[in-house]
């Protein structure tokens, strides 16, 4: 559904791609992460810590020591340096009524899957030997933590299984699926799909139903939801809130056999990575497209660099002799050029709300 600010890819000044999350390291931290470490007396110790990441990628985190039922311990700072995760605390905890304060640094590696951290927590007040911690990104909530939800009332199970609704960004559409799953105890659990900006598995942070509110945080793209289901529990309409409101209704998602992968096909004549650059009336913006010939047909994925390093995936790729179309619904535009003669560029125009002449050249 972000995010990923969120990766904002405004074309023409258009905020369209609110759901994808940062792709900066920064957000690759940002949720919940489960940790333990041992100390000299081999015990072991179960920490949570959360990670939130601001639009401006800034990062705040705070730490659970779920053991020994301190939570909320506030991280000074947290930084993060292509691989390098740093962070230095200096807070007043108040383990059993008795105030102390908590001083120390960690020093970790974030691993190319961004899905652990692991490293070295140095405390130097109170006291004590340096340990290793190993952190693992999950959606953990610390079990005893006073801000732990309590678990969702049996009803939930009426609305568990996949849901499809569409949010209106600008001129744009955005096609999502949330698939919601009840555990025995009648919590729920989600995550939600955003199929025009090919970002599948964005986790939700929390997904709780009372009576017939349904309330999602997806902190991936800071984002919320807050929904009435009906009494069939066919439809949920409500909002999605990330930085403004925007109406988002889910309808249950039809059943659909699962599409064969599309494999790759002889390269066309026009395969390959095309670029040019778009006289917007904010400055210039470079626009890249990368073709691909697939036995499914011709697919494409897009970059404004100037805006982010991100490989987009577009809606549609249509080829009638010369003519070249590609549409971005995600973002509500559309490319369409006339291929020259020899194949190394394309004269056209972008339109999303306007027009704006484009001419492609194949790097």
């Amino acid at each position: 559904m972000k995010g990923l600010s969120l990766v904002r890819f405004s074309i023409l000044a258009v905020a369209a791609l609110i759901l994808i999350p940062f792709c900066s390291a920064q957000a690759k931290l940002g949720g919940d992460w489960q940790g333990t470490y041992v100390d000299a007396n081999g015990t072991t110790f179960h920490l949570v810590w959360h990670v939130t990441a601001a639009p401006d990628g800034a990062l705040t985190s705070t730490f659970d020591n779920v053991d020994e039922s301190i939570f909320g311990i506030k991280a000074r700072t947290t930084r993060v340096k292509g691989s390098d995760v740093k962070i230095e605390v200096d807070d007043v905890i108040s383990p059993n009524g008795q105030n102390i304060n908590l001083k120390g640094s960690f020093a970790g590696t974030l691993n190319q899957a961004a899905n652990e951290v692991t490293g070295t927590w140095t405390q130097i007040d109170p006291p004590q030997d340096p340990v290793q911690i190993t952190f693992k990104h999950g959606a953990a909530q610390s079990p005893a933590s006073p801000a732990a939800a309590a678990p969702a009332a049996k009803t939930a199970y009426p609305i568990a299984g996949d849901w499809s609704g569409t949010l209106t960004v600008g001129p744009g559409q955005l096609r999502l699926l949330l698939h919601l799953t009840a555990a025995k105890d009648g919590s729920l659990t989600a995550t939600l799909d955003s199929i025009d900006q090919g970002a599948n598995g964005i986790p939700v942070t929390s997904a709780t139903l009372t009576g017939s509110k349904l309330s999602l945080t997806v902190d991936a793209v800071h984002g919320t939801y807050e929904g009435t289901v009906n009494k069939d529990a066919s439809e949920i309409a409500g909002t999605w809130t990330q930085g403004q409101p925007l109406e988002l209704n889910f309808k249950r998602a039809q059943p659909q056999a699962a599409a064969p992968t599309p494999k790759p096909a002889a390269p066309s004549d026009i395969d390959g990575t095309w670029h040019g650059v778009l006289d917007t009336p904010k400055g210039n913006l470079r626009i890249l497209f990368k073709i691909v010939n697939m036995d499914t047909g011709l697919t494409a994925t897009m970059q404004s660099p100037d805006q982010a390093a991100v490989w987009m995936p577009t809606t549609s790729v249509t080829r009638t002799g010369n003519k070249l179309t590609i549409e971005m619904k995600a973002f509500g535009a559309s490319f369409e050029g006339q291929i020259n003669a020899a194949k190394d560029a394309i004269d056209g125009s972008f339109t999303q709300g306007m027009s704006i002449p484009l001419v492609l050249k194949k790097s």
